[in-house]
C-alpha cells in the first residue's frame, strides 16, 4: 500500500502537481457545501467576480466585460492569461513604476481593463479575488513562471501589422461573435467603444493582443488565424475609439463619463 502511494506521488511530483493542488476541492465542491470557512468563501467570492465581474463587483466596473473575457476558463486555461500566479508576486512593474504586490495589481486590472474605479486594498472584491487566485497557484513553485502563464509571442513575419487587413479578417472571423461594430453581442464582449477596456489596459497593446488572439480565437477553432491575420486585426482593434487611459487625467475621464451617460439618455429617449 505505501510503495502504491509512494508511486502515485512520484508521478504527481514528475507531472509538475502538488499534493496540495491534486487534493484541491473543485469550485463545484465548494459551491456545494453547506459551510465554508472564511478562506473557502472568498475563494468562491472570488471565482464569481471573476466569471461575472459585472454582478459580484459592480460597485468598481465601469464597462461590460468579466475579468473571464481575458482570464479565459475563469484564470485556468493556458495562454489565456491564467491566474495561477501568485508565486510572482510582488515584482517591479513598469507600467506604475513600483514594485506590485498581487492586490495592487488586481486593484489596476479594475482601473484599465474593467475601466472602472480602483477599489482600496481592503475592499472585500480584492480579497476574494486574492484568494481564489491564491486557489488556483497552490502546487506552483514560488518565483517560478507556472507552465503557459504567459501570452505567447507571435512569431516575426517580415511584415508591419497592417489595420486595413486587419479589418477583413475583423468582419470575416471575428465579427459573428463580437459584431460587426465591435460593441459585442450576447456571445462576446465587446472590443471598442465606451463598454470595453479602456486605452491603458493591457489588450490594448498590439503585440499583447495579437499573441491573445492567435492562440486563444475563434473560440473553439484556436489557433486558426495566421500570425500575420492576428497582428492584423489587433491593428485594427488598437486604433478603434474607446475610453482613455485614466493616467491622462481625471477631468478627461470624468467628461468622458458624463458624455456616455448623456447619450444613454439621449438614446433612451429615441
Amino acid at each position: 500500500m505505501m510503495q502504491t502511494v509512494a508511486r502515485v506521488l512520484c508521478a504527481l511530483v514528475v507531472l509538475g502537481v502538488s499534493v496540495a493542488a491534486a487534493a484541491r476541492p473543485t469550485i463545484e465542491e465548494l459551491k456545494s457545501r453547506k459551510v465554508l470557512d472564511d478562506y473557502e468563501a472568498n475563494v468562491v467570492y472570488g471565482y464569481n467576480i471573476v466569471t461575472d465581474t459585472s454582478r459580484y463587483a459592480a460597485r468598481y466596473v465601469g464597462n461590460r466585460l468579466q475579468c473571464s473575457n481575458c482570464h479565459l476558463q475563469a484564470g485556468t486555461k493556458p495562454h489565456a492569461i491564467p491566474l495561477d500566479v501568485e508565486g510572482l508576486y510582488p515584482k517591479w512593474r513598469s507600467k506604475n513604476g513600483v514594485r506590485n504586490g498581487l492586490g495592487l495589481r488586481i486593484r489596476e486590472c479594475f482601473l484599465y481593463s474593467m475601466n472602472g474605479i480602483m477599489p482600496p486594498e481592503e475592499a472585500p472584491e480584492v480579497q476574494a479575488v486574492s484568494a481564489y487566485i491564491h486557489y488556483l497557484s497552490e502546487g506552483q513553485v514560488i518565483g517560478r513562471l507556472p507552465p503557459g502563464a504567459r501570452v505567447p509571442m507571435v512569431p516575426e513575419t517580415g511584415e508591419d501589422p497592417n489595420p486595413a487587413r486587419g479589418e477583413t479578417v475583423y468582419h470575416r472571423i471575428c465579427a459573428a461573435c463580437h459584431g460587426p461594430d465591435g460593441h459585442g453581442t450576447a456571445a462576446a464582449p465587446p472590443l471598442w467603444g465606451p463598454e470595453s477596456y479602456n486605452a491603458g489596459a493591457g489588450m490594448n497593446d498590439v503585440r499583447k493582443a495579437a499573441g491573445f488572439i492567435w492562440a486563444n480565437m475563434p473560440v473553439g477553432n484556436e489557433n486558426s488565424l495566421s500570425p500575420q491575420e492576428a497582428l492584423d486585426v489587433a491593428a485594427f482593434l488598437h486604433l478603434q475609439i474607446r475610453p482613455a487611459d485614466p493616467r491622462d487625467g481625471r477631468l478627461r475621464k470624468l467628461m468622458e463619463r458624463l458624455v456616455h451617460r448623456v447619450s444613454e439618455l439621449f438614446g433612451a429617449t429615441q
